[in-house]
């Protein structure tokens, strides 16, 4: 999936699934028929034209996608694919993957977070790191560990909307704009 930004429409359907998924506890079955959907239309040009051909018909394209996925996704989710085909915001799946994603493991206490660091870190110390940050964030936490010698040293915490950036290199830009004053 790419790292673009998320749209609001993507997240409000997201937060929409994240609801109807508390009702019945269903969040890892949603998520897994989400990611299924995806992968299966990514990888499917076919697919992916029938879906974007204004040509064929709102029925036609549903009844593809039923006869695709029935019985190998949560329901939620091939009515979600069926919503988004009869809105035209199919475009919007991917997006709504990475929100229900990012939604469902804040709900399930779990943030993504990644780490970058200016050079490789030995376990011992990623640990001290991570029980640092899952005491602070109160959650666990999902790391992803990123080197960027450019940052000379500290470490950069990048989850959600949030950067907590303890970086030599923003240290040093900070106290060169305040010098600059």
């Amino acid at each position: 999936m790419s790292e673009n930004k998320i749209s609001q429409i993507s997240k409000n359907y997201a937060k929409a699934l994240i609801e109807i998924s508390k009702q019945d506890n269903s969040f890892v079955s949603v998520k897994t028929g989400l990611y299924n959907a995806l992968s299966t239309i990514d990888a499917s040009r076919d697919l992916k034209l029938v879906t974007d051909n204004s040509a064929i018909s709102i029925a036609q394209k549903i009844e593809i996608i039923e006869e695709i996925f029935r019985d190998k996704i949560d329901d939620k989710v091939l009515n979600l694919l069926k919503i988004l085909l009869e809105k035209n915001r199919f475009s919007e799946l991917e997006g709504i993957v990475q929100a229900y994603n990012e939604m469902s493991d804040s709900f399930e206490q779990k943030k993504n977070v990644e780490i970058v660091s200016a050079f490789n870190l030995d376990d011992d110390v990623k640990g001290q790191i991570l029980n640092k940050l899952e005491h602070k964030l109160n959650c666990d936490v999902i790391p992803e560990w990123t080197v960027n010698e450019n940052i000379i040293a500290g470490l950069i915490f990048k989850f959600g909307d949030f950067v907590i950036d303890t970086s030599v290199k923003s240290k040093l830009e900070n106290l060169s704009k305040y010098m600059l004053r």
